[in-house]
């Protein structure tokens, strides 16, 4: 009853307290505790869904982990590593530039404006007849699709619960502050053929790592030359300074031969955030429904 009663004679508070409200709201909208990094979930290119991983710049493919509504990954940005007709091996050091500008078979580079840099690990370029065909980001162009393939032979550890693990460093990439997207990561595009082991250059987790959140991993993938895409949600909403990510392709024995692992394709997709108008609306809301109960 006292409630009742200060809302009958303090209308001009109750306007006051669900600005306050809105204000907070808007605040939230804008701000996290701290950087995040979310395992959202892996797809598998199938003939059962039209390949959608190859077909990942492709609108007319349905995506399952799509945001944009456009049924399109890539959509902020991409690094679809060394696709072509030519055969390819090539070594490269620590620190490589992931082959963009590359004589042959360039690497195909759109980096996000909340991306401030991405580099390779140390590894093998490879693209051999047999890998899997992926569309270029046009969505248009066919390519055979190449790969960084990384030395599995770090560890055994085991993030997060899943078994003792190897792990090899495919890429490193810096991500400003204040940025929420989505990425994607592209494996076991190199085919099954020349060992005894299932898809030996494929992972068995993809993992990413950062000082401020430690390692998060996939959950299994299936190593059989179908090509998978695992994908993250990265959240540095609520940190000032940028935050640096190295992208780790994770093996459970490090004795299947060859002991390497390739990362054929990296998406990038903005998260889209409520409006600041839907907030204002939610609370005009607000102010309408204390403003009935007073009458």
């Amino acid at each position: 009853m006292k409630i009742t009663a200060v809302q009958s004679k303090n209308p001009k508070t109750l306007g006051r307290l669900a600005l306050y409200l809105l204000i907070l709201g808007l605040s939230f909208s804008e701000q996290a505790s701290a950087a995040t990094v979310t395992y959202v979930g892996s797809e598998t290119g199938s003939p059962g869904n039209n390949y959608s991983v190859q077909n990942w710049s492709n609108a007319g493919v349905t995506k399952v982990y799509d945001i944009g509504g456009n049924e399109v990954y890539g959509s902020s940005g991409y690094v679809q590593i060394r696709p072509g007709p030519t055969n390819l091996y090539q070594g490269s050091a620590d620190g490589n530039n992931l082959g963009v500008g590359a004589a042959t078979n360039p690497t195909l580079l759109s980096r996000p404006i909340f991306i401030s840099s991405v580099t390779g690990g140390a590894g093998d370029f490879v693209n051999f007849g047999g890998y899997s065909d992926f569309r270029g980001p046009d969505g248009s162009a066919i390519y055979r699709q190449g790969a960084l393939a990384v030395a599995v032979n770090g560890g055994p550890y085991s993030p997060e619960g899943i078994p003792s693990s190897y792990f090899g460093v495919a890429m490193h990439f810096t991500v400003d502050a204040g940025s929420y997207f989505r990425v994607g990561f592209a494996v076991d595009s190199l085919g099954a053929s020349g060992t005894s082991a299932p898809a030996p250059y494929a992972p068995d987790y993809v993992g990413l790592y950062s000082s401020s959140t430690g390692t998060k991993v996939s959950s299994l993938l299936t190593r059989d030359g179908s090509a998978d895409m695992a994908f993250f949600d990265i959240d540095t909403r609520g940190d000032s300074l940028s935050t640096n990510f190295d992208v780790a392709l994770w093996q459970k024995d490090s004795g299947a031969l060859p002991g390497s692992a390739g990362l054929s394709l990296v998406t990038f997709d903005a998260i889209p955030e409520p409006s600041t108008a839907l907030l204002a609306l939610v609370g005009m809301g607000c102010l309408a429904i204390h403003s009935r109960r007073r009458r």
